[in-house]
């Protein structure tokens, strides 16, 4: 007989079972514990609780809180390692599960990618802290929203996505373009109805060398904080302003790229810096032509902006990661 202990939500356990020995590998063990899931120290269950404890707050903060609220006492150290080992579990069985490739597949909706980055602080191997990007991606599946024209835009109700599965890490980009063909395999997907991004280059460089190509859209939100900029410099915080980016930002939605053209070249009497920071604004939309269709994907009841992806940024990664003492 050999004692075995473990860490559960309800505190550690002690088991007593009978080990068996294997001639052929020389180990002893007890055969029950890889049908119940306890082949190492810790149960399922606290594992899930301190994954989910350890994506709040930092492992110090999720060590006194665990102790706190359900008398489990782990060091920070310990925390940060199971929650580790725990990422490569969960890691693998994306991998090796077919459940996961059925489950998407049988789920309603056109498949679209997201991709975005966010720096956070990274812990250098000599123990300095510097600044790393890590790049984030999503497949999501959504349904189609009703026809809009670019003047219901704001008040339409898109769909919810149906499916979600996001990814993040932080590497080089050939490293996430990898990553996202590894993940593409996982879930069977074939070919994308679109990609969303911010407009940063390497994220289309990704999509291409990826999917080849597909239909492409600029965040509308990140277009318009563009147009924005410009209209401060060109009018000041004054309802001019607030009258040429309603304006302008309408001229995008219902005719993209030539509606652009055509208005900032309408604009006369300009000083040499805000003539240059116009022509600044045109060559950043001409950079993202055939990025531009908002009338089109309004009318076929599609997104038209990456806010999926932006949170995920935000509110997912930022927020842990970016936390006082965090990296």
């Amino acid at each position: 007989m050999k004692p075995k202990t473990l860490t559960s939500t309800l505190g550690p356990l002690t088991l007593e079972r009978l080990n068996r020995l294997c001639n052929h590998c020389d180990l002893r063990t007890f055969p029950a514990d890889v049908t119940i899931e306890i082949t190492d120290s810790y149960t399922n269950g606290l594992k899930r609780l301190a994954a989910r404890c350890c994506g709040l707050w930092l492992y110090r903060l999720a060590a006194d809180t665990l102790k706190e609220l359900c008398g489990i006492a782990l060091s920070h150290t310990t925390l940060g390692k199971l929650a580790g080992h725990t990422a490569e579990e969960i890691a693998a069985s994306l991998q090796n599960n077919p459940d996961v490739r059925h489950a998407f597949q049988k789920t309603k909706g056109a498949t679209d990618f997201y991709a975005d980055g966010v720096f956070v602080p990274f812990l250098s191997a000599d123990g300095k802290i510097e600044w790393r990007e890590m790049n984030i991606g999503a497949y999501a599946k959504r349904e189609r929203a009703l026809s809009a024209l670019p003047s219901e835009w704001s008040r339409r109700l898109l769909p919810k996505p149906t499916m979600v599965s996001a990814f993040a890490t932080i590497v080089d980009k050939e490293g996430f373009q990898k990553m996202c063909q590894m993940m593409r395999r996982t879930l069977g997907v074939g070919s994308v109805s679109s990609a969303l991004g911010d407009g940063a280059k390497w994220i289309w460089n990704v999509v291409r060398d990826v999917f080849g190509k597909t239909e492409e859209c600029l965040d509308v939100f990140h277009a318009a904080e563009h147009i924005s900029d410009c209209g401060k410099v060109l009018f000041g915080e004054s309802q001019a302003k607030s009258d040429w980016f309603e304006s302008m930002h309408n001229t995008l939605l219902s005719e993209g790229l030539g509606g652009i053209e055509r208005e900032l070249k309408l604009l006369s009497g300009l000083k040499k810096g805000q003539r240059s920071l116009v022509d600044s604004l045109l060559e950043y939309f001409r950079g993202n032509v055939g990025r531009l269709d908002y009338c089109g994907r309004l009318a076929s009841g599609r997104a038209i902006g990456s806010g999926l992806i932006e949170g995920a940024c935000k509110n997912l990664v930022g927020r842990r990661l970016k936390q006082t003492g965090a990296c």
